[in-house]
């Protein structure tokens, strides 16, 4: 039988956070994870993006209470705003039931964070890794409540596979790659699909990791990663020329078909009954374990990435909790 948003059990009494939850894939699984009784934070940069997105799902569902959803202020490219976002919903909550790292970009030109980092994957990645470091003390205490199910989903793509080949994470110079050798190819479709690429990778081997340290700990903490698959979103289309994107509209899925994947990882009877099978894994659908590129299988490199990471962050003076 298929897995579907009737399928989603009752979430009353968890907290949620979504980062870009405001549109797209995000904003479907805020409405269905509200819908189903969570309280749920839309994490976004703008208030008024956030605001007027909370209100459309209202609008719809009158059922749902207002303060079932909340926006909490996040911007990802501003790692002192996501480490300040993360405080305030450590301090606001008293446990954190499901992280949803949904949020990512793809611009077409090379653009540089304050940090120096390339956009892409300074979003995709470092933004996200900052913000779960953060966050996790509360996601710790809440995995030691009993019968709690504490998670940490991670949207990846297939797209993973077009990462520069020659780039393997080893010095912070590799959270800087352009996607091209030459600059005047840095605005190149083909240097933008390495990028997103790049983080797409980035974003797998960060869930391996994490899984792996949280293991070690003994910490009671599911870590998945995922690809939603072609869907038409402003993000996942932003990769692709213009001249496409009418006809890739027609064969790719709505944003409803699009969510459940993460949906799954997110709220899953089978993830809590089974979550060893579920930790570190990748999904390509809902309950459909895949295995991503040997590069993102990598143990070494998951490792490494981890490594420049944390020295990237040392470098611009971003102190993030443990």
């Amino acid at each position: 039988m298929a897995w579907t948003e009737a399928s989603i059990p009752d979430l009353t009494g968890k907290v949620i956070l979504v980062t870009g939850g405001n549109s797209g894939l995000g904003l479907e699984t805020v409405k269905q994870l509200a819908l189903h009784g969570a309280k749920v934070y839309v994490g976004a940069r703008s208030e008024s993006r956030a605001k007027q997105a909370i209100n459309e799902i209202l609008s719809q569902h009158p059922s749902i209470p207002k303060e079932r959803m909340q926006w909490l202020p996040l911007d990802l490219e501003n790692l002192q705003n996501v480490i300040e976002a993360a405080k305030i919903l450590s301090t606001t909550e008293s446990r954190l039931d499901v992280l949803v790292n949904n949020a990512g970009i793809g611009p077409e030109t090379f653009i540089t964070t304050k940090e120096g980092l390339e956009q892409t994957i300074g979003v995709n990645h470092v933004g996200h890794f900052v913000l779960t470091k953060s966050l996790l003390p509360l996601l710790k205490a809440t995995a030691k409540v009993p019968g709690s199910d504490v998670r940490i989903v991670t949207v990846s793509s297939v797209a993973e596979k077009f990462a520069p080949k020659s780039n393997n994470f080893t010095s912070i110079k590799d959270l800087k790659d352009p996607g091209a050798a030459n600059p005047n190819d840095y605005a190149s479709r083909k240097a933008t699909f390495k990028r997103y690429g790049a983080s797409k990778l980035a974003n797998i081997l960060f869930t391996k990791e994490l899984q792996n340290k949280l293991t070690q700990e003994d910490a009671n903490i599911t870590a998945i990663t995922l690809d939603p698959g072609p869907v038409s979103t402003e993000s996942g289309m932003g990769i692709f020329p213009g001249v496409l994107k009418p006809v890739l509209k027609l064969v790719m899925k709505s944003v409803a078909k699009g969510a459940l994947t993460q949906l799954f990882c997110a709220t899953a009877v089978e993830v809590a009954k089974n979550p060893d099978r579920y930790k570190g894994q990748f999904l390509n659908g809902p309950d459909k374990i895949d295995q991503p590129s040997d590069k993102a299988r990598n143990r070494e490199l998951a490792r490494s990435l981890w490594r420049i990471t944390e020295e990237a962050l040392a470098e611009a003076g971003i102190s993030t909790l443990p």
